[in-house]
């Protein structure tokens, strides 16, 4: 009996001497991972997962909902915790969340109509009735970032054969049932978990219509044990319900009746959790689910959270668990195909003209995208994206998909424009255009213009390219105009007058690329002058003949019509008027304008030139030059001076004064030299006025928005309320 007792207590002993051996994956429990929606609060569940990779805490699934798919996606798809969070600190989320393309890459004729209207919201019209956007932002920059972060993953179809099998929670819009994404692609189920109702477009899957997952389930704890998760680690870090005091406005009731639905299901789940189960819920406090810029900044306080339950996750870890790899780079391959999907009018041919990428070179992905922003900026499609696929001959290839906008071809549009300087001088400009896009294979585009106050013109505009690529086009016009003019002596305005006629104009251009072209046009037309009030001391033509040839060169390469922080603007104009053209008057005029930018950090310059100059002084009233008011001169009544001869130098100081991406503002100052003079021979450096300016504006949603204070050298002094853009680089046009 001793030596039996003395052979099992040395089989103990080694027992609890030997190492401890890893749990095999059918040994130890399986654990899953639900990961709640939450907008940009998301950053947290990267904390989480750091936490989780440190401990050595193996995760067998993953469910997520909102951005809690995007971050469990990245992490399903092969990416660490610290690659996520470098992903989320460096995005540009003010482009992501744009579907705006970049103004460079616009062409000259988009540059033009922005110009024409301020105001950046569209009416769409179709099939009989007015349209709207599904989704204020349509997802054009969005789709193009999830798709160049999972490009390693391209090829799976099936989202159980990613590094850890996943799961994106949807809603369907039409159902409001629940809809478990776990097949397609991974970048257009992450895109469906996350598009809130009215903020971002719905997403076509199959022959459902999906927004976010977050009314269905919005922490999706039953998803995980679903797919064999024994032990779920479940991640909330969805918006607390806002309290009496906070709800002040009706985006703020909105936002709490959705917040219910959420709510709702969130507790739901939760009370499903088991004994074994672990919640996490990081103190995120009043952190904004829309402050993507800052997601990166709440990383460590998920990481609290989780060291706040550590003990418990540690009980999880697995210590033979390999680390994990970084995501594989697939960039790195040749071309073999390009195939374009294209359900609109235009030819398939203008698309590929302006792809990036040919077959038989390495893919640039960078270029693809830029050349894609090109495409999407034709103001045509919906979407433009691309897949990488494979052909039946095995080839490998870039497969382009344009999608028509659901909510056009037509389109409505207003403009507003107003200036008041609170001294009996007010002007405003209120427009209406109808555009027609793609109205052949080609891009042909038809635009009906309409404007009242300062001037009220009706206009008529046919712009059509004559190839692919849209170097050459025809643009005829057809417009009536009528404006009032008025003419001061000092500080005493001494006659008023209107102008009224119609004209028609046949132009043919050149475009090269994006930034630049060169026009030739010829206007022809009648416009009769009348006296309103006061008196001329000089002869002038009431019936007026117009006939002329203009040549004209720009070039823009202006960020921003608005507050430009980087780019360029040059316009040359050489214009004749002659008898044989059908002008009452011989006269030749040569106009030059532009603006140069310069930028350090929230701080830019712009300097601004113009000069006009008539060959001839025989040039008739109407083509005179006008300058005065708000960075014309401030201090002086808008349009105060007049004459055959002009020229104006204008600096402008500006700073940023907030990151808000819906209505950024500044404030800044002018310093402003010009004059105008009638005859060539009275101009005179010495003879130059002097003006300057303080000034706070905003991009806002009716256009730029000015209030500035402004004071000439002869003593003028004004307070400018505007709307509108004064620091337009192109005042002749």
């Amino acid at each position: 009996m001793n030596l039996a007792r003395m052979i099992l207590a040395a089989l103990l002993c080694l027992c609890y001497s030997s190492p401890v051996l890893p749990r095999t994956d059918d040994e130890r429990p399986k654990i899953g991972l639900a990961l709640s929606g939450g907008g940009a609060r998301g950053g947290a569940h990267v904390g989480v997962l750091k936490a989780l990779e440190e401990l050595g805490v193996p995760v067998d699934f993953i469910a997520g909902t909102s951005m809690g798919a995007i971050i469990g996606g990245f992490y399903a798809a092969g990416y660490r915790a610290d690659e996520i969070e470098r992903l989320l600190n460096e995005t540009d989320w003010n482009s992501a969340l744009s579907d705006q393309p970049v103004r460079q890459d616009r062409s000259m004729r988009k540059k033009e109509m922005e110009a024409d209207f301020l105001v950046p919201y569209r009416l769409g019209y179709n099939r009989g009735r007015f349209q709207t956007p599904l989704g204020a932002i349509e997802g054009q920059h969005l789709d193009q970032i999830f798709q160049r972060i999972l490009l390693p993953v391209t090829d799976i179809n099936d989202f159980d054969r990613l590094s850890i099998p996943f799961r994106a929670i949807a809603t369907d819009l039409v159902t409001g049932e629940e809809v478990v994404l776990s097949r397609g692609s991974l970048a257009d189920a992450l895109r469906a978990s996350m598009s809130v109702p009215g903020v971002f477009a719905p997403v076509h899957i199959g022959d459902r219509l999906l927004v976010d997952g977050g009314m269905a389930n919005n922490l999706p704890v039953s998803v995980v044990r679903a797919m064999g998760a024994d032990i779920v680690i479940a991640v909330d870090i969805s918006t607390p319900l806002l309290k009496e005091e906070q709800l002040t406005s009706v985006l703020s009731v909105t936002e709490q009746l959705t917040g219910f639905l959420t709510r709702r299901t969130t507790e739901q789940q939760i009370a499903s959790l088991g004994p074994g189960d672990i919640l996490i819920v990081p103190e995120l406090g009043d952190f904004s689910s829309a402050d993507f810029a800052g997601a990166g900044g709440i990383v460590p306080l998920g990481r609290q959270a989780a060291d706040a339950v550590a003990d418990r996750l540690a009980a999880l870890a697995d210590p033979g668990r390999q680390s994990r790899s970084p995501a594989e780079d697939s960039q790195n391959f040749v071309v073999g195909y390009v195939d374009i999907r294209n359900d609109s009018v235009l030819n398939d041919e203008l698309i590929r003209s302006r792809l990036a990428v040919k077959p038989g070179e390495k893919l640039d992905l960078a270029a693809l995208e830029r050349s894609l922003d090109r495409i999407y900026s034709l103001d045509v499609f919906e979407s433009v994206t691309y897949d990488l696929g494979q052909n039946g001959q095995g080839e490998r290839g870039v497969e382009v998909t344009a999608e028509a906008r659901s909510w056009g071809p037509n389109y409505l549009q207003a403009g507003l424009e107003l200036s008041n300087d609170f001294s009996g001088n007010s002007e405003f400009k209120l427009g209406l255009g109808y555009t027609r896009n793609a109205l052949n294979s080609l891009g042909g585009e038809l635009r009906v213009l309409g404007s009242m106050g300062r001037e009220d013109e009706l206009r008529f505009d046919f712009f059509q390219p004559v190839d692919y690529r849209a170097r050459w086009f025809v643009n005829p016009e057809l417009r009536w105009k009528r404006r009032n003019y008025s003419l001061w002596v000092e500080d005493l305005r001494f006659a008023e007058f209107e102008i009224a006629g119609w004209d028609t104009r046949l132009g043919l251009g050149r475009n090269f690329g994006s930034t630049g072209l060169v026009r030739l046009d010829y206007r022809y037309g009648r416009a009769e002058a009348d006296l309103i009030t006061g008196y001329l001391p000089f002869d002038y033509d009431d019936d007026i003949d117009v006939g002329n040839l203009q040549l004209s060169y720009q070039h823009d390469s202006l960020d921003s019509l608005y507050f430009a922080t980087s780019g360029a603007t040059h316009n040359l104009a050489f214009r004749y008027a002659d008898d044989a053209l059908g002008s009452s008057r011989d006269f030749a005029q040569a106009e030059a304008s532009g603006a140069l930018t310069a930028t350090r950090g929230k701080n830019s310059l712009v300097l601004t030139y113009e000069a006009g100059y008539s060959l001839d002084d025989d040039a008739p009233l109407e083509s005179w030059y006008q300058m005065g008011g708000f960075t014309r001169l401030s201090g002086l009544a808008p349009a105060q001076l007049s004459g055959r001869q002009s020229a104006l130098l204008s600096l402008a100081l500006f700073r940023r004064l907030n990151e808000v991406r819906l209505l950024p503002a500044y404030a800044g100052l002018t310093l402003e030299a010009g004059n105008v003079w009638n005859t060539s021979s009275d101009i005179a450096l010495d003879d130059l006025r002097y003006s300057a300016s303080l000034f706070l504006g905003a991009e806002s949603p009716l256009g730029p928005l000015y209030f500035a204070v402004g004071h000439s050298d002869n003593g003028d002094s004004a307070v400018y309320f505007y709307v509108g853009n004064p620091f337009r680089p192109n005042p002749f046009d």
